[in-house]
């Protein structure tokens, strides 16, 4: 979907929506996949750590097919324990108590969803390169997203804070390099352009939750509204 969609072309996006998941996003984009850093735990690595991480890596698994299956509400301590056949002490040490790991296993797996995108700053379409593959995690498995979206109703809504938040500073982080790279002027506060983006899409994300609509529907709003905003930050001053 929009791989090799040029900046120039923004506007075009919004109304070229492809609605078949490609069969790879199916398999990189299951939530209940563990997901393994191979990279870090490397031989240099302690086999105590690598095991830790693996670990780790299970339990974070095991927290997303829960809220995948079950709901935020489902998501218990003890649940964890048992769908990840590690012992809450376990689980306590190695991501936090309920609250801190139900982040953890977001947060991991947004940053793993942006990953896969490859951004290169100064490619002016990393941007859209990553929130193609957003859509496409979405439409892998919405109703991962659909639930962590509905956690912005509940009492712990901070947690839905707490990982747009990490979303905040990764998009931040990108936009700042491109804008060193020179695909974004240097008069474009950078950090509201991040602001903006992320909260567009996280808006139309808890509103597709809670009033649920077409996912074409939801593309296409997301890809219009990011094509204003970056052709805004891109064009003449």
């Amino acid at each position: 979907m929009f791989e090799g969609a040029s900046h120039t072309g923004f506007p075009a996006l919004a109304s070229s929506i492809e609605a078949t998941v490609p069969a790879f996003a199916l398999a990189l984009y299951d939530p209940a996949v563990p997901i393994l850093h191979w990279r870090e735990a490397s031989m240099s690595a302690s086999t105590s750590r690598r095991n830790q991480r693996l670990r780790r890596a299970h339990i974070l698994a095991a927290i997303r097919r829960m809220l995948t299956q079950q709901g935020f509400a489902g998501v218990t301590m003890r649940g964890i324990a048992e769908a990840s056949g590690h012992a809450v002490q376990t689980i306590y040490n190695l991501v936090g108590p309920r609250e801190q790991a139900i982040v953890e296993a977001i947060g991991e797996y947004t940053r793993y969803v942006g990953r896969t995108a490859a951004p290169d700053p100064h490619d002016p379409d990393a941007v859209i390169a990553i929130i193609n593959r957003w859509l496409q995690s979405i439409e892998a498995e919405p109703e991962f997203c659909r639930q962590v979206s509905l956690i912005f109703f509940t009492d712990a809504r901070h947690i839905f804070y707490s990982f747009r938040d990490r979303q905040l500073k990764g998009m931040h982080g990108l936009l700042l390099r491109q804008q060193h790279a020179g695909v974004l002027r240097p008069d474009v506060n950078v950090r509201d352009l991040a602001e903006q983006l992320v909260l567009l899409a996280s808006a139309l994300c808890v509103e597709w939750a809670d009033r649920p609509f077409p996912l074409e529907q939801l593309q296409r709003r997301l890809y219009s509204g990011y094509a204003n905003l970056l052709s805004a930050a891109t064009g003449p001053g």
